[in-house]
Parts: C-alpha cells; structure tokens; sequence
C-alpha cells in the first residue's frame, strides 16, 4: 500500500494546485476503498474505512451484526465465532468490526477504484467551485481572452479570470473572427452546475448584451430613471429597444439615443455596426404596436390576447417597408412584443375580409390624401429619376446579351411586318398555295426560341425589379436609423 506520508503529501498538492478542500480528497479516498471491497468480495458487505490524518495511515472494517442464526456470513456472525474470533463475549444484535488485511490483488484494485473516485470528486469540487465563482454573474457582461480553439473549431476558448469558456461560433456576431490573445467583451448567458463541454456560457448575440451595452453607456439606464422593457436582435443586423421612463422629464428615447447620436452610436459600433432602433414602449399594446412599426404607419390593430397574436393593417404603400427584407422587420415586431403578428395591406385586408378597426395612427381621409402618397411615392420617383447602377458580382455570370437582345427585336419588328403585308396584299386562295413560303420563313427565324427569349427576358425584368425594391426598403430603414 502506498506509504502514509507520501499520501499526505500528495493530498496537499493536489488540495493545493485545484483550490479545493483536502476533506474532499479524504472522502474520495474513503469511497475508492469501499467500491474496490465491494467489487473484489461482496457487494453487500458494509466497510468502513477510516484515514489517519496525521500520519496518513489507511485502515479498513467490514462490520458484523452478532445472531444466532446466521443467513448471510459477509454480514453476519454467530456469538461462539465472534467470541472465538475476537476473543470475548457478545451479545445478539451486537455490532463488531473485523480488520481487514490488504493483499496484493485487492490493493492493485484497490488503488486504480480510489484513483477513479478522487478524479471525480476534484472535477466535481471543480464544477462546484466555477458554478458559486460565476452563479451571481449571470446576466452580466464580462471582458474574457481568447487563447484558441476547440479541436473541432466550432468554438473559441476564452479565459475569464482563469476559468476557460465556450464561445460557440453561432453565438458570434456574422462569424466575426478574433485572434489569440484579443480581448472581447462578452455576455455571460448562462452557469450550469455541470455541462460536458463549458459551466459558463458565454455570447455576444444574445438579445440582453445589447439592453446590457446599453445600461452601460445609458447612465439613466443604470440609475433606473430609464428602463428597458424589451429588446429584439437579429445579431449584426438590425434590433428593436422598447424603452420607457419612470421620470415624466426624462424623455427615455433621447436618453438612449444621446448628444447627436453618441451613446447609440457607441453600442452600434460594439455589435459591428448593428441598427438599433430605439422606441417608446407603451402598456396599452396597440400604441406599442404602432409605436415599434415606425416609420410605417398603422391603419388598423387587432389585438387577440387570448391567442397570442394580433392583425396589422397598413397603407399598400408600405407594405414592404412593414415586412422588411427576408422578414426581418416583421420578425422584430414579433419578438418585441413577444406575440403573432399578422401584417395585411390594406387591399388585401379587404379582399380578405379582415375587419379594419380605423384604430391606428392614419385615418382614412389621410390614407387618401395626394400628400401622403406623394410622400411614400417619393423614394421611387427619385429612383426612378436616378437610376442606381449595380456593379455585377464576380461569380455572377451575364443574364443576357444586349446585342443579341436588339437583334431579336429587329427580328420581330421584320416578322410584324412580313405579317402585315401578307394579310394585306395576298388573297386567301394564293396564300394557302404558298404555305411552303410561311414554313421557310418561319424556320429562318425560329418564332420558337424567339419567344424563348422574349420569356427569358421577362424574367430578367421581374427578378431585378424585386432585387431593386428590397435594397431600396433597407436604404429606407438605413436613412431612418440615422
């Protein structure tokens, strides 16, 4: 068996160099020897083993109850045994404790069982230490070191204060990359008691980083005079910020926005250029529904509680603006108010015969007006005046010739007029004689791939249309914003 004070020792450094308890070690130890009697003889055999702590020394009990009758001799022993075997009397029911000598097999199983126990135990000591170490900063924002990343490089592994962290690659903002060494400001998600890869999760796309940014930057934010009520992220893109102030003075939006832009700007930049939109939140759900759709006006809202989702019902003209591109400001409004929301046009409420409350914030002589058209039509008749030139993409390959697409024109421009003159000039009777002239003709210009191109093209058209509206939407938002 192992020497009791090289024991000691070792108990020591390892107490040392983990921060744990040496008491901890000491139980590992107890419950290794146990499990390897156990294992080794009887699994129904009760042991006790007891650690001198002064001189390290290890001994070992298996415990008896004294019957007269015995069922079972790992626990059990008769009194004329008991008295043979150590010596004195006993009575029945008595407990005693025999000594148990170590062998060489038993000690080999012995020490690989205590080895297994201990290692549990330091990573359980470990776990419980991180998790009390970390626990009361959940929810907060921490500055941790990358040092690298894991073998599968699906995350990078950051010290906080000598504890390593998993920061997952979806949890990044547009898979930003970061160096050895770089220091990056974080939001600590979670703290498990026990995970197989990290206890501390950390994220920087997490909806509360940026209401923490904020309550950083926002000195009414940490004072309480400003509070955020709820936030929606879609994570280097765009977010939406329902604020609202418990001081009738404070106005919560300019408070959050700052001197020309400043304190927004400052969290913007920290999330690589996020669109934060900053909206005064309300506790009546249809002013709070118009309020986080801005600049989008609201002609109609619904709001179906019990369902957990609502009807908007806005101005054709701003439709798109209302969904966003891809969805993304549909989305926001959702996750803001943390229910279904559906957005109807007011042609189609009509057609589907959605009931229009006229509750919102544009009423229907407004809906009408030239003025307001005029200013939604805006942004299209300056396009439309400007046309913007879009560099291709490298990988794009031309959608069609412009020449050959003037040549097809030409094409039918002569087909016209070969038909024009036939119908015109030729009777009937000559006509049918010279059905092998129309064939020839015919075959010299294919009418078919004619009109394949001609739908090729269409195509063409409809696709850059809708590509134009949609970045013309998030210019729209993007002037908003600033």
């Amino acid at each position: 068996m192992v020497n009791g004070a090289e024991l000691l020792e070792a108990i020591s450094l390892i107490a040392e160099e983990k921060g744990i308890d040496k008491n901890t070690i000491f139980e590992g130890i107890v419950e290794g020897f146990q499990k390897a009697f156990e294992r080794f003889f009887d699994t129904d055999a009760i042991i006790q083993v007891e650690i001198e702590e002064s001189t390290g020394a290890i001994k070992m009990f298996q415990e008896l109850e004294v019957l007269n009758t015995v069922e079972d001799d790992w626990l059990e022993i008769t009194p004329a045994d008991a008295k043979k075997e150590f010596g004195q009397e006993f009575s029945e029911h008595d407990l005693i404790r025999r000594p148990i000598e170590f062998n060489e097999d038993f000690s080999r199983l012995a020490v690989f069982q205590v080895r297994q126990i201990v290692q549990q135990k330091i990573k359980g000591a470990e776990r419980a230490k991180v998790y009390a170490k970390f626990i009361d900063k959940q929810g907060e924002i921490i500055k941790g070191k990358i040092t690298g990343m894991n073998e599968q490089g699906t995350s990078y592994l950051v010290d906080i204060d000598g504890t390593v962290a998993s920061l997952w690659n979806q949890k990044t903002i547009n898979g930003e990359k970061f160096e050895v060494n770089e220091y990056v400001t974080l939001y600590i998600d979670e703290v498990a008691k026990d995970n197989k890869f990290s206890q501390v999760m950390v994220s920087r796309t997490a909806p509360n980083f940026l209401a923490k940014l904020l309550e950083q930057e926002v000195p009414e934010i940490s004072e309480g005079i400003v509070e955020i009520k709820a936030v929606s992220r879609e994570a280097g893109k765009r977010a939406k910020v329902a604020v609202y102030s418990h001081d009738e003075f404070v106005d919560p939006i300019g408070a959050v926005v700052g001197s020309h832009g400043a304190r927004i700007n400052n969290v913007s930049s920290e999330l690589r250029g996020e669109k934060i939109d900053v909206v005064k939140w309300d506790s009546l759900v249809e002013n709070f529904i118009m309020n986080a759709m801005a600049p989008v006006r609201v002609i109609s809202v619904s709001v179906d509680e019990e369902n957990g989702e609502c009807d908007v019902i806005v101005p054709n003209e701003q439709l798109s603006l209302a969904i966003g591109k891809s969805g993304i400001a549909a989305r926001l409004v959702a996750n803001l108010l943390k229910i279904r929301v559906n957005i109807y046009s007011y042609a189609n409420a009509l057609e589907d015969k959605v009931e229009i409350l006229w509750n919102g914030n544009i009423s229907e002589a407004e809906l009408s007006n030239p003025e307001f058209l005029a200013n939604i039509n805006k942004r299209r008749e300056k396009t439309a005046g400007n046309p913007r030139v879009s560099k291709p993409r490298a990988s794009q390959k031309p959608v069609f010739d412009v020449d050959a697409l003037a040549a097809l024109q030409d094409e039918i421009k002569l087909e016209n007029e070969i038909e024009e003159l036939e119908f015109a000039t030729i009777p009937e009777p000559i006509k049918v004689q010279n059905e092998a002239v129309d064939e020839e003709l015919a075959e010299d210009h294919n009418l078919d791939e004619i009109a394949a191109k001609l739908k090729e093209f269409e195509n063409v058209i409809e696709e850059t249309e809708e590509t134009d509206f949609d970045e013309e939407e998030i210019a729209d938002y993007d002037k908003y914003y600033d």
